[in-house]
């Protein structure tokens, strides 16, 4: 006996694609026809699709109001030849059309052609054939439009299998272009340690800033992460704090300016790790560039300097990451997937280097993966969910042990969010620990610190803020924060207040603009210092 045959060709599958994918083309034709008969494309996943039924009546809208039903019925029974969705539907309330039901009696005809090819020709009966020869028949024009369509798809597949960049990465970017202004009341800036001034006027400037990244799964559950970086080094007045008193304490060297300037004009690469599950609660992270507050620190409000706040110590808490960046590993654990998480993540900055620094003032320093400059954190987050699975509260508990320049960090946090409701939010944070130069005066680790006579300093940070999500638009939002970054009565006159507030604005869903603006008070803890005012429209670009 022969194969079954029709007026047109058969439907050719592409050989490299996925199963799920194959399953998908062949189903979906039951969708891609409809168009003809309604001008509306139904929309078919793999995830949905490729669940086989054994009767037509599970089909809720296929109706039985004719001959050609009742003999499909009976096919189907016997050879489970057509595929449908979960909810036993063909996605709509419409009675079945002369093209859906072209696309069953299509699978039909491929089944019992896989039958007789098999060499089970006895198998399927002469009444049978009879039958399919007939709905052939009745149905030839709907099978020929059918069978066109899922060509064309199959050219337009094959297409997008051969120009596509990989299987396994996608690409995806982020370009941030600022225009800031800044100036102070001074001609000049006071370091009140001994450092240099600097100078308390500043032009406009541009700053820009461009990542690319190559997301990369090999499991569709783990995580390759590659990043490129480059930017134009744009700076502006605020970034001139940070060359003063903070420069020589980790963390704090980055308080005050914009978190994404500064970056230099080469391309180089920002981050590369690899994160993968443990079990079913768990994620770690390992890599040879990694940053901490992509793992710990996290608030809902005040994180990203590309979505909210621009400057560093709104950002992240400068305590408890004084290193951050660095070759090292981390591990996410949210303990029985309830309200309770445990975090930690370890980094080194000079892991790549084999050999100790013998030119540092402050005595010899130990480099590689377990030398200095390193740091240890752990964090245990509360954060209970509510029947909408959300959770609107959370409380952060951290301790961060760290080294740098031979200085030893101990230091302990707190990050706070709360959304009170839909339309507003509190967060802040609190730092506070010791800074020890192990007996000798800090001034012989930061020789440029001369007034930094005591071998010990116990600073605090905090901040804290009010956020109004959705203001005025869906995706928008507006908030404001105060907080002062290095508190410490051993360290100038006065102590530097920070306040910044912004309204991000999404042009679309990968356009946004925020006019952001700033103001700094007794600058580099001094009170001789004028307020420094920045101001800033910042346009982010996202695919």
């Amino acid at each position: 006996m022969s194969k079954l045959t029709s007026k047109s060709p058969p439907i050719k599958r592409p050989q490299s694609l996925s199963h799920n994918l194959i399953g998908a083309i062949a189903v979906s034709a039951i969708a891609l026809v409809t168009a003809e008969a309604d001008a509306q494309s139904l929309v078919t996943t793999p995830d949905v699709i490729g669940q086989n039924v054994t009767s037509v009546s599970q089909l809720s809208d296929v109706r039985p109001t004719d001959w050609a039903f009742t003999a499909l019925q009976s096919l189907v029974e016997r050879y489970g030849c057509i595929a449908g969705y979960p909810d036993r539907t063909f996605r709509g309330n419409q009675a079945t059309s002369r093209y859906e039901f072209a696309a069953g009696l299509n699978a039909c005809l491929d089944k019992i052609n896989e039958i007789i090819s098999a060499g089970l020709a006895d198998k399927v009966s002469k009444e049978d054939l009879a039958t399919l020869q007939k709905l052939q028949e009745e149905f030839a024009a709907e099978l020929a439009t059918l069978r066109g369509r899922v060509d064309a798809l199959d050219a337009k597949t094959a297409k997008l299998e051969a120009q596509q960049f990989s299987t396994t990465t996608k690409l995806s970017g982020q370009v941030i272009v600022s225009a800031s202004a800044s100036g102070s009341g001074n001609d000049f800036l006071v370091d009140p340690l001994g450092g240099n001034p600097v100078a308390g006027r500043a032009n406009t400037t541009m700053i820009s800033r461009v990542r690319l990244n190559f997301n990369t799964s090999f499991t569709g559950e783990d995580l390759l992460l590659t990043r490129l970086e480059v930017g134009n080094t744009g700076t502006n007045l605020s970034n001139s704090l940070d060359g003063g008193i903070f420069a020589g304490f980790a963390g704090f060297n980055g308080s005050s300016k914009f978190d994404y300037s500064g970056v230099g004009a080469t391309a180089s690469i920002n981050r590369l790790r690899y994160d993968f599950p443990v079990g079913r609660d768990a994620r770690v992270s390992i890599g040879t560039a990694m940053s901490l507050n992509d793992h710990l620190d996290a608030n809902s409000f005040a994180n990203d300097e590309s979505a909210d706040f621009g400057i560093g110590m709104f950002i992240n808490n400068p305590l408890i990451l004084p290193v951050n960046d660095g070759a090292g590993a981390a591990i996410d654990w949210n303990l029985g997937g309830g309200a309770f998480s445990l975090r930690a993540g370890y980094v080194a900055q000079n892991a790549s280097s084999p050999t100790a620094d013998t030119t540092a003032p402050n005595g010899t320093i130990n480099r590689g993966l377990f030398g200095d400059t390193y740091q240890g954190t752990v964090e245990l987050e509360f954060a209970p969910k509510n029947a909408e699975d959300e959770a609107p509260f959370a409380i952060k508990l951290q301790y961060t042990r760290a080294s740098v320049n031979n200085l030893d960090y101990n230091m302990g946090g707190v990050n706070l969010e709360w959304a009170v409701n839909k339309a507003i939010a509190l967060f802040g944070r609190y730092g506070f620990g010791n800074i020890s130069n192990r007996g000798t005066a800090i001034a012989a680790a930061l020789p440029a610190y001369t007034s930094a006579t005591s071998d010990s300093l116990n600073p605090q940070t905090w901040s804290a803020g009010l956020a109004f999500p959705d203001l005025f638009k869906e995706g928008a939002m507006a908030a404001i924060a105060v907080g002062q970054p290095f508190v410490e009565n051993k360290v100038g006159n006065a102590t530097q207040t920070n306040v910044e507030l912004f309204y991000r604005f999404p042009i679309s869903d990968n356009i946004s603009i925020t006019p952001d603006l700033q103001f700094i008070f007794n600058p580099n803890n001094n009170s001789s210092n004028g307020t420094i005012t920045v101001g800033t429209l910042r346009t982010v670009f996202s695919f």
